[in-house]
């Protein structure tokens, strides 16, 4: 007990109390001054990170003061001659000295100020290189990048936030050690009300890219920060502000950032090529606005893309990124259809396109994307097409559709297994868009695996209910699996031509004449089609055909059809089963021999205008 109360005396004697209440005031002021700070730069961690420092700097403190005030002995103590020791305590402030109490409490502040504003600097990166390197494992560098904020909210500068966004993804996806979620993927679950955690555990990925942008006239701020999300710590943040005709720089330096922050390979964020880079704010600005409508897919969205992407080029006319997205819309369209232009047209826009962005840029990912999807949906050479399709996996190993689209080529080239492969890298990369589900249920049929193929098909309408092209997969799935009932039942009266099948299977042959009969009603005995969607029911009718076995009848829809377009009927549903009726019919072969010659030359001819 005498020793506790010697300590107390001690403690009591000397001025550790003025210290410390010094101290804990300095340290109150600091902390609510860093609060602000925090709160206007959007930065959340500086507080926490603060506290933390300031915490550790009081037993320091403490501690300082304890060793600075300890009576001072001579060699003559050790003889048994102590100095007289003053009976009254000299206030430690007083003293002069390298560890006086006031300079420690100085020193310690400036410490947390300095540390703090070199993290903010991005010097000192936060959590430490052993918490932002991440290990061997691939996994563990995974990544979403949310869309960015549009801080005002003002909707003629919308397409900044959405085109910054895909930009930052499309910079990082180019690290072939980053596993890299698609857009469409990370704009679905923001609409979903999830914290981070749930987020990333929904995507499959442990880290998550959030942040913002703000306009002001023509000044940009852009403010982003990398989060571990099943920790919710904040690996590292900055904010940027430039200049509009920056936003490459500001993309970059964010894309090198994070991946820097995730893996050592920071070299697979390539520098942009000067051929995809534009001095012209004016035509960069309409490539982003492109970008932002052909990511709708809708028609008028592509319709409004193509007018954007054009008007980029008129401002530059070596941009080559603009001409990438026009071939990639011109490609989409021959699949959703184009209110005006038939397949072959499409076909030859978006070859022309194609050719030109990697005439400019041969380290185009998307002008070998959209080049060797046209040249797929044409039947073109497989191996031309696969090489177009590697050399874009080269450039973008994370594009959800590349790795989509390759699957569709060697499905078609009948390597099954690995057409379904890449069609679940695609899933994986970009697991809440529809489109992925559709495709893998598309390859599935052609391989013949119809419990699959539905599977995707039911998954896509999870998703996005209103579609109408995963209900068309399904119905032919369960058709083909002999499931009728369930054929008829999910159609929901959608594509009658699969319904007449369906029904011509269940026994009722005069209902599906009847149905049959209603379609070519619809078509006001027009020799060929007029539209895409008319395109569409002559291949329902050619597929009824070949269903019951009619051959010549099936030939006669199929011609009229490929009037239309190339891709008319895919290959998926020539090897799905529904023409193996016919198949072996040496009419039908030599039908579709000519047929194909014809597509040829049709296709020959639009390329050389």
């Amino acid at each position: 007990m005498s020793g506790l109360r010697d300590l107390i005396r001690e403690v009591q004697r000397r001025s550790i109390w003025w210290a410390l209440g010094a101290y804990i005031a300095v340290a109150w002021l600091v902390f609510e001054l860093i609060q602000q700070i925090a709160e206007s730069a959007n930065q959340p961690w500086l507080p926490n990170v603060a506290l933390v420092l300031l915490l550790i700097g009081l037993p320091i403190v403490v501690g300082t003061a304890l060793v600075q005030d300890r009576p001072v002995e001579d060699a003559s103590e050790t003889q048994g001659q102590a100095l007289s020791v003053p009976t009254t305590a000299e206030p430690a402030l007083a003293r002069v000295g390298l560890f006086n109490i006031r300079n420690t409490i100085m020193a310690m502040l400036l410490l947390a100020v300095g540390v703090l504003l070199a993290m903010n600097a991005g010097i000192w990166p936060m959590g430490g290189e052993t918490d932002t390197e991440v290990a061997t494992n691939p996994g563990d560098a995974s990544v979403v990048v949310l869309p960015m904020d549009n801080i005002g909210g003002r909707e003629d500068v919308a397409y900044l936030s959405d085109g910054i966004t895909e930009q930052i993804t499309a910079q990082l996806a180019k690290v072939p050690e980053l596993k890299v979620i698609s857009r469409t993927s990370a704009e679905t679950v923001t609409g979903y009300n999830l914290t981070i955690p749930e987020i990333a555990d929904r995507l499959g990925v442990e880290h998550v890219v959030e942040g913002s942008v703000q306009l002001f006239g023509e000044q940009i701020r852009v403010t982003a920060q990398l989060i571990h999300a099943a920790t919710d710590e904040h690996l590292w943040a900055d904010s940027y502000d430039g200049q509009l005709q920056d936003l490459f720089t500001l993309q970059e330096d964010i894309a090198i950032q994070v991946a820097s922050a995730l893996t050592s390979a920071v070299g697979g964020v390539r520098e942009i090529n000067e051929a995809s880079r534009t001095e012209d704010p004016e035509a960069y600005e309409a490539y982003l606005i492109g970008k932002s409508h052909l990511h709708t897919r809708s028609t008028d969205g592509m319709l409004s893309a193509i007018e954007s992407f054009e008007r980029s080029i008129a401002q530059d006319p070596s941009y080559a990124p603009a001409y990438a997205g026009l071939a990639m819309t011109y490609g989409l369209f021959t699949g959703y259809g184009h209110p005006g232009l038939d397949g072959y047209e499409l076909y030859g826009r978006g070859m022309e396109m194609a050719n030109r962005a990697i005439e400019l840029d041969e380290d185009a990912a998307e002008g070998y994307a959209a080049r060797g999807y046209l040249e797929n949906r044409a039947l073109a050479a497989a191996e031309l097409v696969e090489t177009d399709f590697q050399r874009a996996l080269e450039l973008s190993p994370n594009s959800a559709d590349v790795h989509g689209w390759y699957g569709h080529l060697l499905t078609r080239e009948r390597r099954y297994d690995e057409g379904l492969a890449e069609s679940e890298i695609g899933i994986q990369l970009d697991p809440l868009a529809p489109g992925r589900w559709v495709g893998q249920a598309l390859d599935a049929v052609a391989a013949r695996r119809y419990d699959l193929a539905a599977r995707g098909a039911q998954q896509a309408l999870a998703l996005e209910p209103s579609l109408t092209s995963p209900r068309f997969y399904q119905g032919i799935s369960h058709l083909l699996a002999r499931r009728i009932d369930d054929c008829l039942n999910v159609l929901e009266g959608t594509f009658p031509g699969v319904q007449a099948m369906c029904q011509h299977s269940r026994g009722d042959e005069a209902g599906a004449m009847q149905t049959i009969d209603s379609l070519k009603t619809t078509l006001n005995s027009a020799t060929d089609p007029q539209s895409h969607t008319e395109m569409l029911v002559y291949r329902d009718i050619a597929m009824f055909y070949a269903w019951i076995g009619n051959a010549d009848e099936s030939l006669t829809w199929l011609e009229r059809a490929f009037s239309w377009s190339h891709d008319a009927v895919g290959s998926e549903l020539i090897d799905s089963g529904i023409f193996d009726r016919v198949s072996e019919d040496p009419n039908f072969q030599s039908g579709l021999q000519r047929m194909q010659a014809r597509i040829e030359e049709r296709l020959r001819q639009v390329l050389a205008r």
